[in-house]
C-alpha cells in the first residue's frame, strides 16, 4: 500500500517517523520510513503493520532536506546495514545524542559528552553474510529479510572490502560452501595482530567465532584509553576492581589497579600483571554466590566494577551492587535501552557522574554509552 509522507522526526532506531493526520483517532497511524530525514515528504510503500504502527519503505521524495547529501555507498537505498549515509557526520551525530538522551529521560541535568570517530567509512573489521546456494545469493539482507548482495559495502576495512570482493569474483564462494547447508551465513573478520590485519573466514559458526573483537579497532583504543583516563582519576590505586563481561581484557588492560577479569571462557586468556582471569557465567542463576567464592582463591573484593554486558544488559545489576557495595563502578553498554533499563533502579544508591557516547559504529544506529557512577554518601 503506497502512503504520502511527512517526516517528523527520527526515532532512536535512525527511522524517520511519520504520523497520519486522519480526524479519527482509529485511524491514525504512526510509520516508521528509514533512509529519510525530519521535513522530506513523499511516497513510501507499507510493507508490515501491527497494533496501529507501519513500517514503510521509501519509494520516492518530494521534497527533501537541506542536509541531505548522496550516500558514498551504492547499496545504501536497499542494504538493512547502514542508517546515515542519506545525511552528514555532524547530523548523524546530533541525531545519535538526541537519541540518547530521550533513552536518558530518567537521569535528569546530565550532559551528554560525544566522541566522534575519525572515519565514517572503512573501518568495519567483521562483516557476516547471508548466502543461499539454491538462489546463488550472497549478501546482507534488506528491510523485508530478502539477500542483497553488496560487493562494493563502504563499511568495511580495506582488508574485509578485498577479501568480499574476492568471494563474489566469479561467485567463488559456492565453492568454499560445497559441504554447508543450502542456506547459511559467512562471517569474514580481521584479526590484530604485529604484521597488521589477518582477515579470515568461517562458515555456520556462532558469531565473533574467532574471538570477540570491537567493530571498529581506532575507537575501541580510544575508549579503552578513556576508560584508563577515568579511572585514573577517580578509582584509588590500590582499589581492586572486577572486570565483568570482561571478554580478553579489553577495557581493563591499561588499568593500573589489581583487576579481575570475568567472562565465560573456553579457554582463559593469558594472565597479565595486574589482571587475573576467571571464568563464569555472569547471566547464570549462581553467579554472584561463584564471584564471593574468589575470596577463598585469593582475590580480595572489588572496591570497584567495570561492567561492559552484551545488547541485552545485566537487568540483576542490583544484586551484585548489594553484594559487593562498590564504591562506584563504569558501565559500557552498546544499548542505550538497556543502559536507561538497568540503571534508572539504582539512583538511589549511585549517582551517575558523566556520560559518554562513543561512536563505534558510524553510519548505523548503533553506539555505545558510557557511564561513571559513584556510591551516594549515607549508603
Amino acid at each position: 500500500m503506497k502512503i504520502d509522507f511527512r517526516i517528523e522526526h527520527i526515532d532512536p532506531m535512525g527511522q524517520g517517523v511519520y504520523k497520519s493526520e486522519e480526524s479519527d483517532p482509529e485511524k491514525r497511524k504512526i510509520t516508521f520510513i528509514k533512509k529519510t530525514l525530519p521535513g522530506e515528504t513523499g511516497i513510501a510503500d507499507v510493507f508490515s503493520e501491527k497494533k496501529g504502527v507501519r513500517f514503510a519503505k521509501l519509494v520516492e521524495l518530494k521534497e527533501m532536506a537541506k542536509e541531505r547529501i548522496t550516500p558514498d555507498c551504492p547499496h545504501f537505498a536497499e542494504c538493512n546495514g547502514c542508517d546515515y549515509q542519506h545525511t552528514t557526520y555532524e547530523k548523524e551525530l546530533e541525531y545519535k545524542q538526541a537519541a540518547l538522551a530521550r533513552h536518558l529521560f530518567k537521569f535528569p541535568g546530565v550532559k551528554i559528552n560525544v566522541h566522534g570517530a575519525q572515519k565514517r567509512l572503512g573501518y568495519r573489521n567483521r562483516i557476516q553474510l547471508h548466502y543461499n546456494k539454491k538462489k546463488k545469493q550472497l549478501g546482507m539482507l534488506d528491510g523485508q529479510m530478502n539477500i542483497l548482495p553488496v560487493p562494493e559495502c563502504k563499511i568495511i576495512s580495506p582488508g574485509i572490502a578485498f577479501e568480499l570482493r574476492s568471494l563474489y569474483n566469479q561467485n567463488s564462494w559456492q565453492g568454499l560452501l560445497s559441504k554447508e547447508p543450502v542456506e547459511g551465513h559467512i562471517e569474514l573478520y580481521a584479526k590484530e595482530n604485529i604484521k597488521g590485519h589477518n582477515v579470515q573466514l568461517s562458515f555456520n559458526k556462532p558469531y565473533a567465532n574467532g574471538g570477540f573483537t570491537q567493530v571498529n579497532f581506532e575507537m575501541n583504543e580510544e575508549l579503552c584509553q578513556w576508560v584508563q583516563n577515568a579511572a585514573n582519576e577517580i578509582i584509588p590505586p590500590k582499589a581492586i576492581v572486577y572486570d565483568l563481561f570482561g571478554g580478553n581484557g579489553n577495557l581493563s588492560a591499561k588499568l593500573k589497579n589489581s583487576t579481575i577479569v570475568i567472562d565465560k571462557y573456553r579457554h582463559l586468556p593469558e594472565q597479565r600483571a595486574h589482571q587475573k582471569f576467571f571464568s563464569q557465567d555472569l547471566y547464570d542463576k549462581d553467579a554472584i554466590r561463584a564471584l564471593i567464592g574468589l575470596k577463598n582463591l585469593g582475590h580480595p573484593r572489588p572496591q570497584w566494577l567495570l561492567i561492559d554486558p552484551p545488547r541485552s544488559g545485566l537487568k540483576n545489576i542490583q544484586e551484585y551492587l548489594n553484594e559487593f557495595k562498590p564504591d562506584g563502578f563504569i558501565f559500557i553498554a552498546c544499548e542505550a535501552t538497556s543502559f536507561a533499563r538497568d540503571l534508572a533502579a539504582v539512583l538511589d544508591q549511585y549517582e551517575l557522574k558523566s556520560v559518554e557516547l562513543f561512536d563505534l559504529f558510524p553510519s548505523t544506529q548503533h553506539f555505545e554509552t558510557v557511564g561513571i557512577f559513584t556510591r551516594r554518601k549515607n549508603n
